[in-house]
């Protein structure tokens, strides 16, 4: 089977998140093929090119001009939130299938808005919702699913975002203004709770408390020299309660940095029949793998882990989540019309925090 030839967005010869998590998996199978690339300028195209061996790919600087290859079968877009919109709305419009980071856009309009036109021009489309694919998670699902925890009376899970501690270098600097759609709600607690939500099931309602901490923060360089101060809109604590469709009451609270305590990531899922935790180092699970641990509700029982396949690099999740998409592996296609839920979920967090009141979004 030929492979199907890729069109990559943000691969940057500095390094990207592209070049950690989607490059490692591209660079050894033969489902796809990278054919183009498209940066701020066909020069540091030809340099990430050559920076990690990409022999013969075509390089552009517009998105106009890469939709023109009619050797690109697939745009892959891993940019920055802010600029998801203007690169994949002329893509979709020009019928590419196609793959975006979560969050898919800045706002609930604009994912609508890619939402709607990804399924009137037939485009066959991925999300980056890669937890999903986590092995941990997987079993979670399939234990939950199998009724190994009997009927769920709640969860809690608590984690780190490591975003909007009380310094941060200039690369995130965009993640600030709120409007951008890029910070701690939209990204590690986003791939977050689309785990739980994936695990459990939808919430049925939902009541948020979230807070801006930190609406200053020192940008120093990497040295950890002061640059500057600037202001930040962008919430940095969130609290979030729930019932679940299926039944069950579940608490989520995120946090900025890491946590002093070294609890980066901890959920539990309690059930009838027994309980679940899942730990992690890093409240990013969708990169991070958490173990698995089970205790049933018999006398003496003790919390056990469960062996689960470990990843075996950093990019293990999102190659699963492509190797899907190719129709080879395991799990589902994260699609556009799931992240879109996820941002109706995230536009009542913010309507409930704002008007103090129980809010859905199903």
């Amino acid at each position: 089977m030929a492979p199907i030839k890729l069109g990559l967005i943000g691969l940057s010869a500095g390094g990207s998140w592209a070049s950690r998590a989607h490059l490692p998996y591209f660079s050894k199978t033969d489902k796809y093929e990278i054919v183009a690339l498209l940066n701020r300028s066909v020069e540091s195209g030809k340099k990430a090119a050559e920076n990690y061996n990409l022999s013969g790919v075509a390089c552009y600087d517009k998105i106009d001009a890469l939709l023109k290859d009619s050797n690109v079968d697939l745009i892959a877009l891993s940019v920055k939130v802010p600029d998801h919109y203007e690169i994949a709305k002329p893509a979709l419009e020009a019928g590419k299938d196609i793959f975006i980071e979560w969050p898919l856009a800045a706002n609930l309009k604009q994912a609508e808005e890619l939402t709607s036109l990804a399924k009137s021009h037939k485009v066959k489309n991925l999300v980056g919702l890669q937890a999903r694919q986590d092995p941990s998670i997987l079993k979670a699902r399939e234990l939950v699913l199998n009724g190994n925890l009997g009927d769920i009376l709640g969860t809690t899970m608590t984690g780190h975002g490591g975003l909007f501690g009380p310094q941060a270098t200039p690369y995130f600097e965009y993640m600030f203004p709120v409007e951008h759609g890029a910070n701690l709600v939209t990204i590690p607690f986003g791939h977050a709770v689309d785990a739980l939500c994936y695990v459990l099931g939808e919430f049925k309602d939902l009541q948020a408390t979230l807070a801006n901490n930190r609406p200053k923060v020192d940008v120093v360089d990497e040295a950890g020299k002061h640059l500057r101060t600037v202001d930040k809109t962008s919430h940095d604590h969130l609290a979030l309660t729930g019932t679940l469709q299926r039944g069950g009451v579940a608490t989520v609270v995120y946090q900025p940095a890491t946590s002093l305590t070294g609890h980066n990531f901890y959920w539990e899922i309690n059930g009838t029949k027994g309980s679940l935790v899942l730990e992690a180092s890093s409240g990013h699970i969708q990169m991070f793998h958490p173990t698995i641990k089970f205790v049933s509700t018999e006398k003496d029982a003790k919390l056990k882990e469960i062996e689960v396949e470990a990843p075996s690099e950093f990019s293990y999740n999102v190659g699963q989540a492509w190797d899907a998409f190719a129709g080879n592996g395991e799990g589902t296609v994260t699609t556009f019309e799931d992240a879109l839920l996820r941002h109706k979920m995230i536009e009542a967090i913010y309507r409930s925090d704002e008007k103090g009141t129980r809010e859905s979004y199903l």
